[in-house]
């Protein structure tokens, strides 16, 4: 071998170490890349914005990998928040949507992935374990979403207030006369309540078949009853979507049934619709508020003064007896009254439905002490996400779903009840053990307006209510026919 040939294979072999060496550092640097990208993550759910955002630190310290989270306010729709999240520069890795009512859009953008076909097997086992009636799937064979919790709503109440209400150990009576009462009863009781606000009395009504008797006179607690019901006016979704799902649930099963409403299942609708303007028509007339009882007006729609929060902050100081809202409201109910938060249970919403009205095997007393529960939100992944993006997105879902972490994040700092909760996971707020007596006693709705067309239950009837009804000081029977009408010509149209 000469000396130019040796010289030539020297250098050839340092090259080809030069390139080797080059082409790991390369290797390293995308695993690096994928490891420090950010993840960015979009939460509908405001009530929990502070609790998600620590939730995502305690991910990235844990994991390294670096996360940016962004939630919309409390109360506030989140589908154009997300569609302008969308189309930045960074978009969302991870986004919550809320079921089967929001799933079409951002499926035919190409935007979901489905995670039975992910190849993480983790993450697929972790898919298949969902129970089919809480999976976000259009056909029965699709998986979209990890559920982000189940949640229950009706009338909130502050069992404190029901013991200065009335005299001796009633407590505990009351509240469960009222879960049982009927619609007639309930409506009874608000007026002798209403009577109490006005002129307190030792007056003795009737719940349930069982006679229960006010205090003479009001206590500091009872002192701040300026009305019924705490309510929300501005927000159109408490009244178009929550309210209404109870209707809802007369004819339909669950969000699946009610996407594929025949036409004669949204005639059935219109003696419950009709049921449901009657509620609400009695309800925002008796409103109470953080300046005093209210009336029918502009000023009921007024976001300054019964706009979400303040709705929250006039149940919590106690101006209301009742809120109509979720467990997911818990956070914001402690931060104005800790005591309150922590001594609220849910009474069912009830309507003047009859056994005729319904479709779906359930009779009127049923339905009247049942409290929807439901999955309300679902994490999903972008699939037009980068491929490390997606990656780091399922082992963040992946982290999330530890029972060590649905216990500290779902349960302790969320104040939600998990989908999967077992003996094991100790609930530890007033009104997700509340939901969970519920579950167990197997007194519980779904949430068929979760299949309803996109937006019809809120922006459309809630705004048709709000513009023309909420400002009206009276209601008669034809407004609730033209209400009813409304809402089924418009899913007509809309489907």
């Amino acid at each position: 071998m000469n000396h130019n040939f040796r010289r030539f294979a020297a250098l050839l072999m340092i090259s080809m170490i030069a390139v080797f060496a080059v082409a790991c550092t390369a290797q390293d640097g995308d695993l690096n890349n994928a490891q420090n990208q950010t993840l960015y993550l979009f939460n509908s759910k405001g009530e929990n914005a502070e609790a998600f955002k620590k939730m995502c630190e305690d991910f990235t310290k844990e994991t390294g990998i670096p996360t940016s989270a962004f939630s919309v306010g409390a109360g506030q729709d989140a589908q154009e928040p997300l569609r302008t999240q969308m189309n930045s520069v960074n978009p969302p890795a991870i986004f919550s949507l809320q079921g089967l009512k929001e799933l079409p859009e951002w499926k035919e953008s190409g935007r979901i992935v489905d995670l039975s076909s992910v190849e993480n097997e983790e993450m697929r086992k972790l898919a298949d374990a969902i129970p089919e009636s809480m999976r976000l799937s259009d056909d029965g064979k699709s998986n979209y979403g990890i559920p982000f919790n189940v949640e229950g709503y009706g009338y909130m109440v502050d069992q404190r207030m029901i013991a200065d209400l009335f005299s001796g150990e009633q407590q505990e009576a009351v509240i469960e006369g009222l879960k049982q009462a009927s619609y007639e009863e309930f409506i009874a009781f608000c007026d002798a309540v209403t009577q109490y606000i006005e002129t307190p009395a030792a007056k003795t009504i009737e719940i349930n078949g069982k006679p229960y008797t006010f205090t003479a006179q009001k206590t500091e607690r009872t002192k701040k009853l300026n009305g019924v019901f705490a309510f929300a006016g501005s927000e159109k979704w408490t009244y178009g979507d929550h309210l209404i799902n109870v209707a809802l649930n007369t004819v339909f099963l669950d969000a699946r049934s009610a996407q594929n409403a025949t036409e004669a299942q949204l005639e059935s609708l219109r003696q419950p619709l009709v049921a449901y303007a009657k509620a609400l028509d009695y309800v925002s007339s008796h409103a109470g508020g953080i300046k005093g009882s209210a009336k029918r007006g502009n000023d009921l729609i007024n976001a300054a003064n019964f706009g979400y929060d303040q709705s929250v902050q006039s149940f919590a100081d106690g101006n209301a007896l009742f809120l109509q809202q979720g467990n997911w409201a818990y956070a914001n109910i402690e931060k104005v009254s800790k005591d309150v938060a922590e001594n609220a249970v849910f009474l069912p919403i009830k309507l003047p439905i009859t056994d005729a009205m319904i479709k779906t095997g359930k009779t009127a007393k049923e339905m009247n002490s049942s409290i929807p529960v439901y999955v309300p939100n679902y994490y999903v992944i972008n699939a037009k996400a980068p491929k490390e993006a997606q990656e780091n997105a399922i082992r963040f879902l992946l982290w999330m779903q530890k029972p060590e972490n649905v216990q500290k994040y779902v349960i302790e700092a969320f104040h939600s009840v998990p989908y999967m909760a077992d003996e094991g996971m100790k609930l530890d707020d007033s009104l997700s053990v509340s939901i969970m007596e519920y579950l167990e006693e197997g007194k519980t709705l779904s949430a068929p307006y979760h299949g309803a067309p996109n937006i019809w239950s809120s922006e459309v009837v809630g705004k048709e209510l709000m513009e023309k009804y909420l400002t009206k000081s009276e209601w008669t029977e034809d407004d609730y026919h033209s209400i009813a009408d409304f809402a089924i010509t418009r899913w007509k149209n809309m489907r």
